[in-house]
């Protein structure tokens, strides 16, 4: 014996899932709408080629319990992006990679801005 119910919707003026996306997309456009800036870059070989895989670090130039040391790669073209709220700041760049010299900048940050930056590293002499 099969018995089949038929669900039956009630009508609401509006639905529990619109009232969560609404308030989703509320918070998710206030957090968009926080200023920030970039800090971008590309990390080369000596050759000028591209180097993937390189360790970036982002280290803020003063100790600061709001800011914390990030981490990233560079990917297969070499580049790497950090993105930090619009607050007068500073930090260092250090870029180390295997087999490579590691390199670091100072960067200043004023404001909601893009930083673009570029690094070459060179190769450390074989060990014999």
């Amino acid at each position: 014996m099969n018995s089949k119910r038929k669900r039956t919707k009630k009508k609401s003026g509006i639905s529990r899932r619109a009232i969560l996306l609404g308030a989703a997309a509320g918070a998710l456009g206030a957090a968009a709408e926080a200023p920030y800036a970039l800090i971008v870059g590309t990390v080369y070989r000596e050759s000028g080629h591209s180097l993937g895989g390189a360790e970036v670090e982002l280290i803020p130039a003063q100790p600061d319990k709001r800011w914390k040391k990030q981490n990233a790669r560079s990917n297969g073209r070499g580049e790497f992006a950090f993105r930090v709220p619009a607050a007068p700041m500073e930090f260092d760049l250090k870029v180390k990679a295997d087999a490579y010299r590691p390199e670091s900048k100072r960067v200043k940050i004023t404001g909601d801005e893009r930083i673009d930056l570029s690094f070459l590293l060179d190769r450390l002499p074989k060990e014999k």
